[in-house]
């Protein structure tokens, strides 16, 4: 990210400034928050390493890493060192375990790889086809400097065709690809706006004074696209501090006595300041930030300012449930988060950005985990923490049959889906006939919807689209890893299938798919409704 980093820090070559995902890219709703906004992404660079090393199978390291991006509400990683990496080896199975605990429990939504070169994707991709869906890589990034080559137009090319590459193999395995540049030519905005999704553009600056004019025409030439480009700034933690190189450095020390969040919020107000029509042509996605992961070295051993935790509530639909958190700090900003998602106002959410957050009108999606993230501006402690996690359940005592779609707005998950606009999220999301989830083309495919709570299901209804399911399996599972069957379906050939009379206990709905009404594609669901009562367990 930096020309003059030192050579022990990466063994690969480091780029400079800017980020492109390919036109397989899946669209995401806002899950992090970051400079007073909820964000899509909020990233952050990790160099896994090698060996004794590294932090794969370290316990410790891993730990601090991932506590660190929980309190920080980083929700997208960026993996270096991947490349070459035997996906049967112990280094693998360790990468899939820090990756599903990363999503897990630490609000991780997004895994990207930084790689060199097109093979390096192969690699990716036979990763994921031998490890779950919640141990995969999501994003291909490419990093490859070609603004510094001596043939600039060749290397620039060159960059267009991996690309492409990482582009093809997004269609077929549901990844992103990506890429970061530096100082760009106009023709160079515009053909990498029309190759790629989103880029991350780097402003590396030692403080966040006037920071949105830093080499903004980039920005201009990247709207020059003719589609909507999505983008985010790159801001670099680099300080004599944690780079050995006291020449040279960025907003290290600046961060000493600022929190890492003022840097997006000062950034993002300018951008919303600026009045210029080529804005309309780019969409902002969040902050990433540089260097590896040094980010923590900062303000390491800081205090926690966070003195009270919310705690687990019990309510029934139409209730209302207050959650609270305390914070030492003087200068704060607060941000509730459900299921690792960033919360804003609504009908039935108040008080998302202050220190007590009020469910009015409970309804079943408000079942779920809660934690507040408090960001310190105090000069003396310029840190953020995340608050333990309360869970708001429904009561025993409520009772009664749902009438009410317990799937609806619910968190979703697949084995896999085929491009940007049909994400799992869709079959949950109450329109039937207009978003749908579609899987990839090949073998058995399975879908699930976290219903948030333990219910008796006694009722799933399903709407397919035209490549529906000729035979599938409605299970439930209370952990989402161990099933039951509550049926299995053969020789169907309807879209929509009202399946009553169940009778099973769980927090997890799946439907696996076995049998295709169309052997060249997937499975394709518009809707997913589960109903049930709730349960005493």
């Amino acid at each position: 990210m930096k020309n003059k980093l030192s050579s022990w820090l990466l063994n690969i070559k480091i780029l400079c400034c800017v980020f492109v995902l390919s036109s397989s890219v899946v669209a995401q709703a806002p899950s992090a928050y970051a400079g007073d906004n909820c964000t899509s992404i909020n990233g952050m660079y990790v160099a896994v390493g090698y060996g004794t090393t590294g932090i794969l199978g370290n316990t410790t390291k891993e730990n601090a890493l991932l506590n660190f991006a929980r309190n920080n509400g980083v929700n997208y990683l960026i993996l270096y060192n991947l490349e070459g990496m035997d996906v049967t080896s112990t280094r693998a199975s360790q990468l899939a375990s820090l990756i599903s605990r990363a999503r897990a429990d630490y609000g991780i939504h997004q895994i990207g790889a930084a790689l060199g070169a097109a093979e390096s994707a192969d690699m990716v991709v036979a990763y994921n086809n031998t490890h779950a869906a919640n141990e995969r890589i999501d994003v291909l990034n490419l990093e490859y400097e070609f603004w510094n080559e001596a043939n600039r137009a060749a290397a620039f090319n060159n960059a267009i065709s991996i690309l492409n590459y990482f582009n093809t193999l997004g269609a077929t395995h549901n990844l992103e690809s990506e890429i970061y540049i530096g100082w760009i030519t106009e023709a160079e905005g515009v053909a990498l706006g029309n190759t790629a999704d989103r880029i991350l553009v780097h402003f590396y600056r030692k403080t966040d004074v006037d920071i949105i004019n830093y080499g903004i025409e980039r920005l201009q030439y990247l709207a020059g696209a003719n589609r909507k480009v999505r983008i985010a700034p790159i801001f670099s933690n680099e300080g004599p501090a944690n780079t050995g190189d006291p020449t040279s450095y960025f907003m290290g020390p600046w961060l000493e006595t600022h929190p890492n969040d003022q840097a997006y919020k000062t950034w993002i107000n300018g951008y919303n300041a600026l009045s210029a029509t080529w804005k309309n042509n780019l969409d902002v996605m969040g902050p990433t930030w540089f260097l590896y992961n040094h980010f923590a070295d900062i303000n390491v051993g800081k205090p926690n300012h966070i003195t009270a935790n919310p705690v687990n509530q019990q309510a029934c639909i139409s209730d209302s449930v207050t959650l609270s958190v305390a914070s030492s700090a003087s200068a704060k900003n607060y941000c509730w988060m459900k299921d690792g998602v960033c919360l804003s106002d609504n009908a039935h959410v108040y008080g998302s950005k202050t220190a007590s957050l009020t469910l009015t009108s409970l309804r079943n999606q408000d079942y779920g985990d809660y934690a507040a993230r408090v960001i310190s501006y105090d000069a003396n402690n310029p840190t953020s923490f995340t608050s333990a996690v309360a869970t708001v359940s429904p009561a025993a005592s409520c009772g009664g049959t749902s009438t009410q779609n317990l799937a609806l707005n619910k968190p979703v998950t697949a084995s896999s889906f085929i491009a940007a606009g049909y994400e799992p999220y869709r079959i949950a999301d109450g329109k039937t006939t207009s978003s749908r989830w579609a899987s990839a083309y090949s073998g058995n495919q399975w879908i699930q919807v976290d219903l948030g709570a333990s219910y008796n299901i006694n009722r799933v209804k399903l709407t397919w689209e035209a490549a529906y399911a000729i035979a599938y399996q409605i299970q439930v599972s209370s952990n989402g890893s161990s099933w039951t069957t509550l049926r299995s379906v053969t020789g169907n050939n309807a879209l929509v299938n009202d399946q009553t009379g169940l009778s099973g206990t769980g927090r997890y709905v799946r439907i696996y798919g076995t049998q295709k009404a169309l052997p060249q594609w997937g499975f394709s669901l518009f809707e997913l409704e589960a109903y049930g009562n709730l349960s005493a367990q």
